[in-house]
C-alpha cells in the first residue's frame, strides 16, 4: 500500500467524483456502508468539498429515515469513505473521525451536513478491477 496522501494532492479528482462508500460503526462493533452519489448532470451539486490537507465535508440527504449512519457516527465518529478509481485501476480510502453540521449552501437541500477531519488517505491497487473511462 502507498504512503498516505494529502486531501489537497486529490481534491479535484475527489471533488469531481460521482459517488462514495461510507463505511460506519457504533461501539458494539456493528457495521454499516451505505452508498453516497450525486447527480452528474445538470448542475447538480457537489459531492463533497475539499476543506484542508486533513479535513472535508459532504452532505447527508435524508435516505431510508432508518438513520444507520448517523446515529453510528453519534455514538462512535469514525468513519470511512471509499472511492473506485476505475482509470487506475485502484482505491481511494479516506478515514477520519466525523462530526454532525447544520446546513450548508453549497447543499442547500441536505439538512445537515458532516464533517470529517484528522482525514488519513490511502490508495490500493485492485486487481482485475475493470479499467473505466466516463465520457
Amino acid at each position: 500500500m502507498a504512503p498516505a496522501e494529502d486531501l489537497r494532492a486529490l481534491q479535484p479528482w475527489l471533488e469531481a467524483q460521482p459517488f462514495f462508500l461510507l463505511g460506519s460503526a457504533n461501539t458494539a462493533g456493528d457495521c454499516d456502508c451505505s452508498y453516497r452519489g450525486r447527480q452528474t448532470e445538470g448542475g447538480a451539486e457537489p459531492l463533497l468539498r475539499v476543506e484542508s490537507g486533513t479535513r472535508l465535508v459532504f452532505p447527508d440527504y435524508p435516505g431510508n429515515n432508518l438513520f444507520n449512519t448517523i446515529g453510528n457516527l453519534l455514538e462512535h465518529p469514525a468513519l470511512a469513505l471509499l472511492f473506485v478509481d476505475f482509470a487506475r485501476q485502484s482505491t481511494v480510502l479516506v478515514q477520519g473521525r466525523a462530526a454532525l453540521a447544520g446546513p450548508d449552501p453549497d447543499w442547500p437541500t441536505a439538512p445537515r451536513t458532516i464533517a470529517v477531519a484528522d482525514c488519513r488517505v490511502l490508495r490500493a491497487p485492485v486487481a482485475g478491477l475493470p479499467h473505466l473511462v466516463p465520457d
